[in-house]
C-alpha cells in the first residue's frame, strides 16, 4: 500500500482538485491518503474531510496541525501515521495522470541503489494541448546553484524521455520506502518551505543510492501556489549549502553531456546547453528557408539563435503574440541578457504601456551587472569548482574569460548598462553572446 501525504494549508480548491484527480488516477493501486492541515483557516477545515471520506473511505486521514509545521514538519507528521510499505509526499497543487504509481514501483525492482524516484512534473497545458517539463530533476551548478534540468522543454522531447540516475528530486512529488524515510530521520524541520527535498536527496546518497525521475509517470504541477513559497529562499539556500556541501558535486554540465549537449560557459557566468557543432550547422541550413524555420525551433528549442530567428520573423509578419511567446520561451530555456534583451526591446516596440512587464524585466537584466573586482572573483570560484568536478574544459574556459574581461566590460557588459539607462527600442539581437 501507498500512503500518499499532502499538506496543506489553506487553498482549498487546489487541495479539492488534487483529491479529486488522486482519486481518479490510481488505476487499482491501494492508497492511503493523508492530509495534513497546517492550522488553515479557510474551507479545508469543513470540505476537506467530507471530501477524503467520500473519495478514499476509510483510507482517508484527515491529520490537522494546531500551528503550520511547514512542508517538512507536515510529512514528519504524516510518515508517523502513515500504515503504507511506500511513501508518496505530494503537493496539493498537482493533478496526478493516470497510471502514475506503477512506473514509479516499478523503478525500484529496476535498480537496488535507488533512494527515491519521482513522476515527471509538467505544467498545465499550453495552446495545442503542448506541456512543457516543470522539473525532471534537481541539478547543481557552481555557486551550489540548484536548478530543474530541462524546466520548459517539450514534454516529448528526446531528452526528456531518457532514463538518468540523479542526486536529487522534488519532493512535490516524492516516492520511497517508508522505513528508509523513518531510518534517515524525515525532512529537515530547519528548512522553511524550500531546499529540504534537496537536503534530504544529500542524506540518500550518502547512503550510496541515487534518485531518479521516470517519465511514463506524470503528474501536472500548477507550481508556487503555496503562500509565501519563496520568502525564505536565501536563508533555506545557505543552510542547504552548509548541509550538503561535501554530499553533492556540480552535475548539470555532465547531464547535458551525457543528453549529447557540449556544456558551455557564458560571458554572464551562466553555463548553457550548447549544440554539437553538426547538429547547429543543420539547424541553420534549415532555418534559411523561412518555411521551415518554426519546425526547427519546434525540434529543438535548445537552439537559442533559432529561437531569436524565429521571434523576428513573427514579429515582422505581424504575429505579435506569437513572437512575444517565443521570446519568453527563450529567455526561460536561455535565462541571459542575450534573450532577456531581445525581449525587452520587443515589449518597449509593441507595448511600451506595458510598464510592469518593461520594469520586471529590467530588474532582471540588473542582476546580471556587476564589478570587475565582483567578476574575477566569481571567476576564480567557479573554476575551483569545476575543477573538483572534474570539468576541466569547463575550467578552462572560465579561466579565458578571467583573461579577457576587459573585452567583457568594453563590450556586453557597457551594452547592457547602456540598455538599462535607455528607455528607447534596442537593435536586434543576433542570438550570438557577446
Amino acid at each position: 500500500m501507498i500512503s500518499v501525504l499532502i499538506p496543506v494549508y489553506n487553498n482549498w480548491e487546489l487541495t479539492r482538485a488534487c483529491l479529486e484527480a488522486l482519486a481518479a488516477s490510481r488505476d487499482g493501486q491501494e492508497l492511503e491518503v493523508i492530509v495534513v492541515d497546517n492550522a488553515s483557516s479557510d474551507a479545508t477545515t469543513q470540505a476537506c474531510p467530507a471530501l477524503g471520506r467520500s473519495l478514499f473511505g476509510e483510507r482517508f486521514r484527515y491529520l490537522p496541525q494546531p500551528v503550520n509545521r511547514n512542508f517538512a514538519g507536515a510529512n514528519n507528521a504524516g510518515a508517523a501515521v502513515a500504515q503504507g510499505d511506500w511513501l508518496f509526499l505530494l503537493n496539493n497543487d498537482t493533478l496526478p495522470q493516470a497510471g502514475w504509481a506503477t512506473p514509479l514501483l516499478r523503478a525500484f525492482d529496476e535498480e537496488p541503489q535507488l533512494g527515491a524516484v519521482g513522476p515527471l512534473l509538467l505544467y498545465p497545458p499550453e495552446k495545442g494541448g503542448l506541456h512543457r517539463v516543470q522539473h525532471l530533476g534537481v541539478v547543481l551548478s557552481p555557486g551550489y546553484r540548484v536548478s530543474h534540468l530541462y524546466e520548459f522543454l517539450p514534454a516529448g522531447h528526446p531528452a526528456v524521455m531518457r532514463p538518468r540516475r540523479l542526486q536529487a528530486i522534488t519532493a512535490a512529488a516524492l516516492l520511497l520506502p517508508r522505513q528508509r524515510y523513518l531510518a534517515l530521520g524525515g525532512l529537515d524541520e530547519g528548512f522553511i518551505n524550500g531546499f529540504e527535498d534537496v537536503e534530504f536527496c544529500a542524506r540518500l546518497c550518502r547512503e550510496g543510492l541515487h534518485q531518479r525521475v521516470v517519465p511514463e509517470a506524470r503528474i501536472v504541477h500548477l507550481a508556487g501556489q503555496s503562500e509565501g513559497r519563496r520568502d525564505n529562499e536565501q536563508a533555506n539556500s545557505a543552510r542547504c549549502s552548509r548541509l550538503c556541501r561535501h554530499l553533492l558535486h556540480v552535475d548539470e554540465p555532465a547531464r547535458w553531456r551525457d543528453d549529447g549537449y557540449l556544456p558551455e560557459l557564458t560571458p554572464w557566468l551562466t553555463i548553457a546547453p550548447g549544440l554539437p557543432p553538426a547538429s547547429r550547422l543543420r539547424l541553420l541550413r534549415q532555418g534559411r528557408n523561412p518555411d521551415a524555420l518554426a519546425g526547427a525551433v519546434q525540434a529543438e528549442p535548445l537552439w537559442q539563435e533559432g529561437l531569436l530567428l524565429l521571434a523576428r520573423q513573427q514579429e515582422a509578419q505581424g504575429r505579435f503574440r506569437d513572437a512575444l511567446d517565443t521570446l519568453t520561451l527563450a529567455t526561460r530555456l536561455h535565462p541571459s541578457p542575450e534573450t532577456l534583451l531581445p525581449l525587452l526591446a520587443f515589449v518597449r516596440r509593441a507595448a511600451p504601456e506595458d510598464g510592469r512587464t518593461i520594469a520586471l524585466l529590467r530588474e532582471e537584466l540588473a542582476e546580471h551587472l556587476t564589478t570587475p573586482e565582483a567578476r574575477e572573483t566569481r571567476l576564480r570560484d567557479m573554476r575551483a569548482e569545476l575543477l573538483e568536478a572534474g570539468e576541466t574544459e569547463l575550467a578552462a574556459q572560465a579561466e579565458a574569460l578571467r583573461q579577457d574581461a576587459a573585452a567583457f566590460f568594453a563590450g556586453p557588459h557597457q551594452r547592457l548598462a547602456q540598455a538599462l539607462q535607455s528607455d528607447g527600442a534596442l537593435p536586434p539581437s543576433t542570438g550570438q553572446p557577446g
